[in-house]
């Protein structure tokens, strides 16, 4: 599959469309009532369902074959937390105080995995990461600006020191089409020392679903990244060996 045809196939259709908005408006409705998620739901999960029952064929074999490998990444993901947090609540006296944390959280590690996965087998590895790090860079510089303005105003110290955890996303953007492998360690690396600077999943309560949430939104593209680089990486190394040695014999002859 060449890098053109990949590009022909990555454009919106009407049913990309009709979902997106149903998630858009379930959102956003969610202040009203949060029964208008359900819509949210529809638009993420309805046209899948309606491909599986053979009613919707709007997809070729290589975007069906994508979306399967996403779907089973987030079945992986989401398997393995939900067998670390089974052990975790069975080894602790640990409670249950608010579940439907719990479900969010599944729900944001389900989606977002899937999400990820996909974007990556349509752009590939290096532009996938490029652009998603630079989405997440300008979402999260906007929101550290807004939570630092208005009646959230703590001093210009503060609105000009939280941005600034914005800029790993975009440095490491302008480095993965580069030094794929290299950036794949690096964004690993980044990812466990946000993990230590925000102390996250050191308390014995059920604070750290809350924080797992965050984990998953702001670690999250750093750490699915990073691994696709790596992998990418990996596997152009390999490439390249293969084609030295092929050279090898042609040069002797």
């Amino acid at each position: 599959m060449t890098e053109t045809a990949i590009k022909t196939r990555w454009h919106p259709t009407r049913t990309n469309l009709f979902a997106g908005g149903l998630v858009a408006a379930g959102l956003l409705l969610t202040n009203t009532s949060w029964w208008f998620l359900l819509l949210t739901a529809a638009g993420a999960f309805g046209p899948g369902v309606l491909r599986e029952l053979g009613w919707l064929r709007d997809k070729d074999e290589f975007q069906r074959l994508a979306a399967y490998r996403a779907g089973y990444h987030a079945y992986v993901t989401s398997g393995l937390v939900a067998f670390f947090l089974v052990a975790f609540f069975r080894s602790s006296e640990t409670t249950i105080d608010y579940p439907q944390e719990l479900a969010t959280l599944f729900l944001a590690l389900l989606w977002f995995t899937w999400f990820l996965s996909s974007l990556i087998a349509y752009w590939g590895p290096q532009r996938a990461a490029a652009r998603i790090l630079s989405s997440f860079g300008c979402v999260w510089f906007v929101f550290a600006v807004v939570s630092n303005i208005g009646a959230e105003w703590t001093g210009w110290a503060a609105l000009l020191l939280h941005p600034l955890l914005a800029a790993p996303f975009f440095a490491l953007a302008w480095l993965s089409g580069r030094w794929p492998r290299v950036t794949g360690v690096l964004l690993l690396a980044v990812s466990g020392f946000f993990v230590q600077f925000f102390g996250m999943f050191r308390q014995d309560h059920l604070a750290i679903v809350n924080q797992a949430v965050t984990f998953v939104l702001f670690i999250g593209p750093l750490v699915g990244s990073g691994i696709a680089l790596v992998a990418a990486g990996a596997g152009q190394a390999e490439d390249d060996d293969e084609t030295e040695t092929k050279k090898k014999p042609a040069q002797k002859g």
